[in-house]
């Protein structure tokens, strides 16, 4: 992706090379990376630089930047990950792909397109036009680039955002499978960003990062995982994980699409004597 030198020494940049290299010259404009299908090899291995890289993000006048990424000298061109880059990547999970670490899973959200409705036929619907909507990149870019940047201006949502972290963690904790100041830092932005946008309420949006930053990294067979993720039912919906009326639960949660996730990935375990988050 980044690119390789040919028999002659001369490096031959990547397509994401190459986009990172435009994208930097257009930083009005936001760019979208899609890496179809990302996990028939292992992210950790070919996304490995990149990954390093984004822990490097600082200030540089109104934007945010990164450290270079490595390229040989023979190019000398700096290539950087700027922040109108957004990367999107698709992952089906079955015995032909690979997981995912903590690593991969921690620098993003994880988002399951497995619903189908089979009565909906594309052909046969009646197209409606849509005008082009231009979106400049001051919509869509960080305005913060740690929680101390935010404090000032959103406490209120960032303690409780905290708090509620906090006691999950405690559950989590048992297991070891508790997180870090990277997803709470991340999870209290995406907080605030959806206050900002008056997307959705504080409850829904909570909801969601629970099942995007937090689900994906609970797996196991062993009785430990079971009780953290009857523990996490639970907290989502205020009553206890009764397999025989979990429905009724869920109906009445706080956070019901996560209470949903986690009655799934406890049924699994009972069938199955193993659960994970991409079990279904």
């Amino acid at each position: 992706m980044i690119g390789y030198e040919d028999i002659k020494g001369d490096f031959k940049p990547g397509p994401l090379t190459k986009v990172l290299l435009e994208a930097e010259k257009n930083p009005e404009l936001p760019y979208f990376i899609l890496l179809d299908e990302m996990n028939l090899a292992r992210v950790e291995y070919y996304f490995s630089d990149l990954l390093s890289v984004m822990e490097s993000r600082k200030r540089l006048g109104d934007r945010i930047v990164t450290s270079q990424i490595p390229t040989p000298e023979s190019f000398n061109k700096r290539v950087i990950i700027p922040d109108n880059v957004y990367i999107i990547g698709t992952v089906n999970m079955d015995e032909t792909t690979h997981p995912f670490s903590s690593k991969v899973l921690d620098r993003a959200n994880t988002m399951e397109f497995n619903e189908v409705d089979l009565s909906f036929f594309p052909s046969l619907q009646d197209h409606q036009e849509v005008e082009d909507y231009p979106v400049t990149n001051d919509v869509l870019k960080s305005k913060y680039l740690t929680l101390k940047d935010a404090l000032a201006d959103h406490q209120p949502i960032i303690e409780r955002t905290t708090n509620r972290l906090i006691d999950i963690n405690a559950i989590l904790k048992k297991n070891k499978t508790h997180f870090g100041y990277r997803i709470r830092d991340e999870i209290c932005f995406y907080m605030i960003y959806n206050q900002l946008g008056q997307l959705m309420t504080p409850k829904e949006a909570f909801d969601r990062q629970l099942l995007q930053k937090v689900l994906p990294k609970i797996n196991g067979s062993d009785f430990a995982t079971a009780e953290i993720i009857e523990e996490l039912f639970t907290y989502c919906t205020g009553q206890s994980l009764d397999m025989a009326h979990y429905e009724q639960a869920i109906e009445h949660a706080h956070f019901p699409k996560s209470a949903e996730k986690l009655a799934t990935m406890y049924k699994n375990q009972e069938q199955h004597g193993f659960t994970s988050f991409w079990l279904g």
